[in-house]
């Protein structure tokens, strides 16, 4: 399965969740974090727990994508879906 789907199943999780204008959307350029990101906290936790164990469950393989290198660079930068994929795809080898 591609990264890419990975994500977009545990976005239709975590939209079950959330109001029509707070819904994420799965596009290259969604701010995940920065200036023009809808999400709060907690849905940014809940989305990475989510897919964490999407990641453990298909891979049999744990790993960590909200680390303190993670959110240094979340908050002073903007982290996009695209951005996302990339780190994905060099964590699951």
């Amino acid at each position: 399965m591609k990264n890419i789907d990975l994500i977009k199943q545990v976005v239709v999780e975590i939209n079950k969740q959330l109001k029509k204008k707070d819904k994420i959307i799965v596009t290259k350029n969604f701010e995940i974090f920065g200036p023009k990101s809808k999400l709060d906290s907690l849905i940014i936790v809940n989305f990475f727990i989510a897919l964490e164990e999407k990641i453990k469950n298909l891979h049999n393989k744990e790993i960590n994508l909200l680390s303190d290198d993670f959110f240094e660079k979340g908050l002073k930068f903007k982290y996009t879906m695209s951005d996302l994929e990339k780190d994905l795809k060099k964590k699951i080898k």
